[in-house]
């Protein structure tokens, strides 16, 4: 007999986000822009998702709606059994500690400043408060 599945980690359900994009012209209404529309699935613990699709798709924007970087308009996204979409900006920051995003242009999300162990360790450097804690992550990598 198996054994009964676990609850999915991160549950995404018709989840959408819409933008409201001024029209040209002076008797232009307002037109929306359906970024994502829709979307569900279902993520389990040590699995891993890949998103693809062309340019402009919402790849992106599905990415930052499921940290709340950008209001969603409707659906549902559970994380970890958590309401993600309840919650405060208060309750959502030691979530932060678990929850990251990498963004797609290198050129914009990349610090040309920092090097790669500055890079790795901003994170966790943010997240602890101890001096010797913001620098052991990163430097785990390098051994």
């Amino acid at each position: 007999m198996s054994e009964p599945l676990a609850p999915p980690l991160l549950d995404v359900d018709d989840l959408s986000v819409h933008f409201h994009v001024p029209g040209s012209g002076w008797r232009a209404r307002k037109r929306v822009l359906r970024a994502v529309d829709g979307v569900s699935f279902n993520v389990a613990e040590r699995e891993t998702l890949g998103i693809v699709g062309e340019s402009g798709c919402g790849k992106s924007t599905l990415a930052r709606a499921l940290l709340r970087l950008v209001p969603t308009s409707s659906g549902h996204l559970h994380y970890a059994g958590r309401d993600l979409l309840a919650l405060d900006a208060a309750a959502l920051r030691p979530l932060r500690r678990e929850l990251q995003i990498i963004f797609q242009d290198p050129l914009a999300a990349l610090d040309p400043r920092m090097t790669v162990g500055q890079i790795i360790g901003e994170a966790p450097a943010r997240a602890a408060r101890r001096p010797a804690a913001r620098r052991a992550p990163s430097h785990a990598c390098w051994r």
